[in-house]
């Protein structure tokens, strides 16, 4: 947070002073466009030449890809994390300033989701899906530009090309390679263009809720909650199972399977959707993790949306470490089991042990992330079970890291549920003794009185 202070203040005093393109000159810029997944990223590495006493760079977004953007960092050639902030915006770009801490190379990497347009929009059953790429060859910049190559990665390396930008092109394999040899000067957008099939399905999680249950007794319940769109091109008509089949003579763009990989000692999983439980699935142990197949009850073309949840467990000693004086900490992963996958609503919920107090949240991600706390209540519960509720946007891949709660508990609050349940136990035995040795019949103490006659 003070470095991010201390930046702030430095972005704003070198902000009064007149920022002058003259600043920088760049010698190279060397881009990187990779269309493999649904995720695509570009990757800017830029070679500077100081004209002045300035060391904050002015980078820019054109305004038509914000929109699509879900992330933006900046990196030394030496993967040192740079100060990057958002300053100013107009009609035509948004406006970043990059403290360059005395480096003159730097790369530059961005994170775009939906930034694929579908050429058409709608295809009947058994046509093949037409994306098409918009951007600009070369990377649009505040200084002068000397030198300029883009390499474009294509999802196969036998891509089938309907239409692309010809100009200064090198075709080799599954890659695209745009060479610029003259000047480019600030602010100039040289347009790039690529039409091609891609039969891979586009997907996304539109919320995606991941539900710990901290439990001391010796297991944590994982339970994971999402809604999944194909955001491909959308199908046109009703759906029949004589035009579909397995072999992929229709519905090309459709999301059969979903990979997942869970951590290495989960047991206990199940997969279930709106009906019921899911027995199209598979599960097997690796080295490493546990990897699990999931197959939806039907295919999931384009336009269409399914509901499912996945739920496993964890041994807790592996995740809970504890001093021995009342203070734990419970060491969780943050993100999803799934790759190249972006959950436009994400929620991680943990509840904790009933009584945990003094809690504290540390999630080392680059992200703005809301925390909220709540109590939940479940069987036997008196005073309710804390939880912690973390919120983010965009989630995907990039921020599967683990964090870490600390909290205290006493440990005699362990056998408060035990004691419930003997007593319990104790007074429903108890008055079935009772019950059945008494006698509230008014006929048996006739007969008792005649007896003694």
């Amino acid at each position: 947070m003070i470095k991010y202070f201390i930046f702030s203040l430095l972005i704003s005093f070198q902000l009064v002073l007149n920022y002058d393109e003259k600043d920088f000159y760049i010698d190279e810029v060397k881009r990187e466009i990779n269309l493999k997944e649904s995720i695509v990223t570009i990757q800017n590495s830029i070679k500077l030449k100081k004209n002045s006493y300035q060391d904050t760079f002015r980078y820019l977004v054109p305004k038509n890809n914000t929109f699509s953007l879900v992330r933006i960092t900046a990196e030394t050639n030496q993967k040192k994390k740079l100060e990057m902030q958002k300053v100013s915006d107009d009609q035509d770009y948004d406006y970043y300033d990059i403290l360059l801490q005395g480096f003159k190379e730097l790369i530059v990497k961005e994170d775009y989701f939906e930034k694929l347009q579908f050429k058409p929009k709608n295809i009947y059953i058994l046509d093949d899906q037409l994306e098409l790429f918009v951007d600009t060859i070369n990377l649009v910049s505040a200084y002068p530009v000397k030198t300029h190559t883009t390499t474009v990665i294509l999802p196969r390396e036998k891509t089938n090309l309907l239409k692309y930008t010809t100009k200064g092109l090198n075709r080799s394999g599954d890659k695209m390679i745009y060479s610029i040899s003259d000047e480019i000067p600030p602010k100039v957008a040289k347009p790039l263009e690529i039409h091609y099939q891609n039969n891979k399905p586009l997907v996304v999680f539109n919320y995606a809720t991941k539900t710990f249950q901290v439990s001391h007794w010796g297991n944590i319940a994982i339970t994971e909650e999402y809604q999944i769109e194909n955001v491909g091109a959308k199908l046109i008509g009703e759906f029949g199972r004589i035009d579909y089949d397995e072999t992929g003579r229709g519905g090309k763009n459709a999301l059969k399977s979903i990979r997942a990989k869970l951590p290495l000692r989960s047991w206990g999983l199940w997969y279930r959707d709106e009906i019921g439980n899911v027995s199209t699935s598979n599960a097997r142990r690796e080295m490493n993790d546990v990897d699990l197949l999931l197959t939806p009850r039907f295919p999931i073309l384009g336009g269409w949306k399914s509901n499912f949840d996945i739920g496993y467990n964890l041994p807790t000693k592996f995740h809970v470490k504890t001093n021995n004086k009342g203070n734990y900490m419970v060491n969780l992963t943050f993100g999803m089991p799934y790759k190249n996958m972006l959950a436009r609503n994400y929620t991680v919920k943990v509840i904790l042990p009933e009584s945990a107090d003094n809690i504290k949240v540390k999630l080392p991600i680059d992200a703005q992330y809301q925390i909220n706390y709540d109590k939940e209540f479940g069987c036997l519960d008196l005073f309710g079970r804390k939880s912690v509720i973390i919120t983010l946007n965009n989630m995907y891949d990039v921020y599967n890291t683990n964090f870490f709660i600390t909290y205290d508990y006493k440990w005699t609050m362990l056998f408060v549920k035990p004691l419930i349940l003997i007593i319990y136990f104790l007074i429903l035995f108890t008055s079935m003794i009772i019950y059945s040795r008494a006698n509230i019949s008014l006929a048996r103490k006739e007969e008792i009185k005649l007896k003694y006659e």
